[in-house]
Formats: C-alpha cells, sequence, structure tokens
C-alpha cells in the first residue's frame, strides 16, 4: 500500500506542491492527472525518496519514506516519463548491470520482458529510439517483480502499440496485487486503467473520484467549416467565429445523436479531438475549482 498524507514541498520561494494525499491499496491502479507543472512528478519524486518533503508523511508497506527507505526501495519500480541511461552501453550489458540492485532477478522473467516488448538487446542505449529507450525503461522497473509501482508519464514517445503493450504489462502487474500509481496527463488512458483519480492542480489534490464519475466529463471537440444549417445544432453547446467555423463541445453521450444530424446536413470540414485536462475540468482549472 502507498499512503501519502499532506505533502509539501517548496523550493525556495517556489511551490512544488502544497497539500497532496491518497491511499492506493493492493491490486489497485490510482491516476494522478494534471497539466505539466500540476506537481505530479514532485509528488512522485518524494515518494520515491528522491525528493525530501517540507511537511506531510509518505509510506510504503508501512515503511516511511525517506527515513526507512532502505526497508521497502527492493520493492518499488519506477518508470519516468523519460528515460535517459548510459549511452555507451549496450541493453544487454545495462540489464546484467541493473541485476546487482537486487538481491534475485528470475533471469528467465527477464528475458520474457525482452521478449514481449521485442526489445534488441545488442544494442548501445544511445542507439536506441525514444521508444526502445523506454522499452529498457519499462524492464527495469517490472524486473524485480516489485509490490509497488510508479510510472510518471509512461507513455511519452510511445507508439500506439508499444501503449498497448505497456497497458497490457500494467494490467497484469495490477492482477498480482500490487499498488500502482499511473501519473499522467491523458484523460483517455487514465480512465483506460485506472480505478480512482486524483485531480492535481497548482499543487493541491483539489478532487479524488471513482473512474465511474469521470463518464460525465468525457467529452469530444468538433470544430465544423461552413455549416449550412447551424439551427439544427443548436441545441448542443458550442461557439461560433466569423470566419464559418463552430466549435462544439459534445458529451459522450450526445457523440452518436450529434454526428446523426450532422450527417444529413452539409458542411465544408470537420475535425475532432480529445479535450485537454484544462478544458475537460474547466471548473477547476479556469474557475477556480476548490
Amino acid at each position: 500500500m502507498i499512503e501519502v498524507n499532506h505533502l509539501k514541498k517548496f523550493y525556495g520561494n517556489y511551490r512544488g506542491i502544497v497539500d497532496v494525499g491518497f491511499k492506493i491499496p493492493e491490486g489497485e491502479i490510482y491516476g494522478l492527472i494534471g497539466p505539466n507543472g500540476a506537481g505530479k512528478t514532485t509528488t512522485i519524486r518524494i515518494i520515491l525518496g528522491l525528493l525530501k518533503q517540507d511537511s506531510g508523511s509518505v509510506r510504503i508497506d508501512g515503511y516511511a519514506v525517506p527515513s526507512e527507505l532502505n526497508k521497502i526501495k527492493q520493492n518499488i519500480g519506477y518508470l519516468p516519463g523519460e528515460v535517459n541511461l548510459y549511452g555507451n552501453m549496450k541493453v544487454s550489458d545495462f540489464l546484467r548491470y541493473n541485476r546487482a540492485f537486487y538481491k534475485a532477478i528470475d533471469v528467465k522473467y527477464e528475458n520474457e520482458l525482452c521478449d514481449f516488448l521485442e526489445l534488441d538487446k545488442t544494442r548501445k542505449f544511445r542507439e536506441l529510439s525514444l521508444g526502445n529507450k523506454k522499452k529498457v525503461g519499462i524492464v527495469q522497473a517490472l524486473v524485480h517483480k516489485p509490490k509497488v509501482l510508479i510510472l510518471d508519464e509512461p507513455t511519452n514517445g510511445l507508439d500506439p502499440l508499444l501503449q498497448k503493450k505497456l497497458y497490457e504489462l500494467v494490467e497484469n502487474e495490477r492482477n498480482k496485487g500490487r499498488a500502482i500509481l499511473f501519473s499522467s496527463h491523458n484523460l483517455m488512458e487514465v480512465e483506460r486503467l485506472s480505478k480512482r483519480v486524483g485531480i492535481i492542480k497548482e499543487g493541491i489534490l483539489v478532487e479524488e473520484m471513482a473512474i465511474s464519475e469521470l463518464t460525465k466529463y468525457a467529452k469530444k471537440i468538433i470544430t465544423v467549416y461552413d455549416l449550412s444549417d447551424k439551427g439544427a445544432l443548436s441545441k448542443f453547446e458550442h461557439t461560433s467565429k466569423n470566419n464559418g467555423k463552430i466549435t462544439f463541445t459534445i458529451q459522450r453521450k450526445q457523440l452518436k445523436e450529434f454526428m446523426t444530424i450532422l450527417n444529413t446536413l452539409d458542411y465544408k470540414d470537420m475535425e475532432i479531438r480529445n479535450p485537454s485536462l484544462e478544458e475537460t475540468f474547466m471548473g477547476y482549472y479556469i474557475e477556480g475549482g476548490k
């Protein structure tokens, strides 16, 4: 279990986090979401013992961090958003080096992870693409079979196929009873993996909710150009501009109805995108939240 209570951290006069707290039991993936600069990485670095909090507490399996970190660090796996290792070292040599940090590494399991990720162990790290560097980080995070797994923006730089493989590995770890913290600014991937989410804004955990509650926030931003009959879609939330562009904010449950009506109308072009976290949680990020 991971227990975080009222964490506070400042860098001189600059805010890191002000008040962050949550609990993650065994067998659960907890999503920590917020835009860049909200305090996600600071929180994670404190949990890992890489930073010392100004106040508040962290416990992993009952052990206090950082004072008792040596008693639990063998059971922590960590995947950062960017993986930077020894550039001139071959992947195979790095994995051999990594084994020295743990009491026992199952080399068969290590090979299974590498095969699953299609990781070329003969290449030097500096020769790897961003996605292949991340594969090395994934193996390093999982190979010692940690009880606690901490993932900081883990899909950065991953193509859709590798994202899918990462999701499968993370879900397997959850099924083994791991407590998993998954930080992201991507609402859809958090929704796919997590049971609960915490929303962090300007260093404060402003809301915590079950994943089922996120459905009311799940929306699409649809921009339509030169729409022939604007009145036909007036019931949907929208903003208009003089250049013939209308932007609609459509809830997931409204999407089918919206597209059915739109397909009966004439228009020049359209584009669909997922909203940013700021747009999705407008009440928290723009209007002030709690």
